[in-house]
């Protein structure tokens, strides 16, 4: 029987898979015959910016292939392991084994202590559920990227927006050819490390909640953007992102748990964050402290001189508050002339039954301006919008019946997934830059996403229905 996992846990199973994998490697690998042809090798020295060795810095060497006129990782969700390096204390290494054709640099990041003692791989693959608490964690990021690599004369620089797997410099080793000589370059990331601390100074310790961070241009503080996020503090109260671009930024934290009674809020900045420049220690401090919980019936401790008397009139129960949405108003785009506005909602079917019920539609994006103008009013999560192939697969349509004369579509889906494309009938207004992508079912966006952007102009949804 094949197993099957879901995107979240194998993007965190595969991502600790190459982490685990780099556990006692040294300078070399033991070469592992996959391909008829010559395995290949590779040795050389990784530096910083500055020309210093990077002692102890781990990566991975994921085997590509064409797809599709793309480059794209070799068997990508079938787990398997590429070969990885690690440098000595010099900044050297050396992998042997590497198959041949074309590959890809990727940064390994480290691995948290308590996260290795969580994650058992072969009970996963015998079908164990991932931890929750490892799974709240979200994935790992390195402190570091690959800046660069030189081989012979050549240097080829990492044009990727952002580190990640499958997200590094990619060229093409020829079959039984070894490289020496390569030097690669890393430079360290943007990191806003905080600590989160109740009113009292107590911090807040394994916890999560909603992080919102504002960024603005150093130099034009017109130009900047939003950044929404959950943040996952660790055992003193820590918690650290990585940022890719440079600027004054402002953070802000949302924190609910049980104990508080209340939602609890903190924030600091403006503070700059570039190359070389970041705040030391950065505490934000919420605005309240834990509620102290009530001792049970009956654990009491009285003095023997105080008489609790026969009958006690307990005050009646609280009812539980309902958390009222938050309101929903329409807001006009002075470039068109439509209303545009969020609503909640439980599916696209459901966003689009709402949508109907206010005279409108799901939204209908026609050009970059409207694009661009729907990022900076709503700051979304995820959220439907009114794309569809429903009716007739590989024909995208609006629902309102527009015809599409714009589209934005991610070209790395934030959540990739194994559906395919005739399972992916609706599209989702992503977070990452606003871009679009198409989900199904089994999709995470499908059951995450719980917003969405109508439109009135004076069209109305018309229904669509599967052939």
């Amino acid at each position: 029987m094949r197993r099957i996992y879901t995107p979240q846990n194998l993007a965190v199973f595969a991502a600790l898979t190459l982490l685990f994998t780099t556990i006692g490697v040294t300078t070399a690998q033991v070469p592992i015959e996959q391909d008829p042809q010559a395995p290949s090798g590779m040795s050389g020295k990784v530096v910083d910016l500055e020309g210093k060795a990077v002692a102890g810095f781990t990566f991975a060497i994921q085997p590509m292939q064409r797809q599709d006129g793309q480059l794209q990782p070799e068997d990508e969700f079938q787990l398997r392991q590429p070969s990885t390096g690690r440098t000595d204390v010099d900044g050297t290494f050396t992998v042997t084994g590497i198959q041949p054709g074309f590959i890809q640099l990727e940064v390994i990041p480290d691995t948290p202590q308590d996260m290795a003692e969580m994650f058992d791989p072969e009970a996963i693959l015998e079908g164990e559920q991932f931890p929750p608490a490892l799974i709240h964690r979200g994935p790992l990021e390195s402190d570091k990227k690959i800046f660069s690599i030189q081989i012979g004369k050549v240097i080829v620089f990492n044009t990727a927006e952002e580190p990640g797997f499958f997200e590094g410099i990619t060229f093409a080793l020829e079959p039984g050819r070894t490289l020496e000589n390569v030097k690669i370059t890393v430079k360290s990331r943007l990191r806003i490390h905080a600590r989160i601390v109740y009113a009292d100074g107590t911090p807040l310790v394994n916890a999560d909640g909603r992080l919102n961070m504002r960024q603005t241009d150093e130099f034009n503080p017109q130009s900047g953007g939003s950044y929404g996020m959950h943040y996952f503090t660790d055992d003193d109260g820590y918690f650290t992102e990585y940022m890719d671009v440079p600027g004054f930024y402002t953070v802000s934290v949302k924190y609910s748990g049980p104990s508080t009674g209340k939602e609890l809020s903190a924030g600091a900045g403006p503070f700059l964050l570039k190359d070389g420049v970041q705040p030391e220690e950065l505490v934000l401090t919420l605005d309240g402290n834990p509620v102290a919980a009530k001792p049970a019936p009956g654990n009491i401790e009285t003095p023997e001189n105080i008489e609790i008397p026969a009958e006690v009139k307990a005050d009646p129960p609280i009812p539980p508050q309902v958390r009222k949405p938050a309101k929903s108003v329409w807001v006009v785009n002075p470039a068109n002339g439509h209303a545009y506005k969020k609503i909640q909602c439980d599916s696209w079917d459901d966003a689009q039954q709402k949508a109907i019920e206010e005279g409108a539609h799901l939204v209908s994006i026609n050009d970059e301006a409207e694009q661009h103008w729907l990022q900076v009013i709503f700051k979304v999560h995820a959220a439907w919008i009114g794309l569809t192939d429903v009716e007739k697969e590989g024909e995208w349509q609006w629902d309102s019946g527009e015809p599409v004369t714009y589209t934005n579509w991610t070209v790395r889906p934030v959540f990739p997934d194994r559906l395919p494309d005739a399972e992916k009938d609706y599209v989702v207004f992503t977070f990452k830059h606003g871009e679009w992508q198409s989900v199904g079912p089994e999709s995470h966006f499908w059951r995450a996403t719980r917003e969405a952007i109508i439109e009135k102009d004076g069209l109305v949804s018309k229904t669509s229905t599967a052939e």
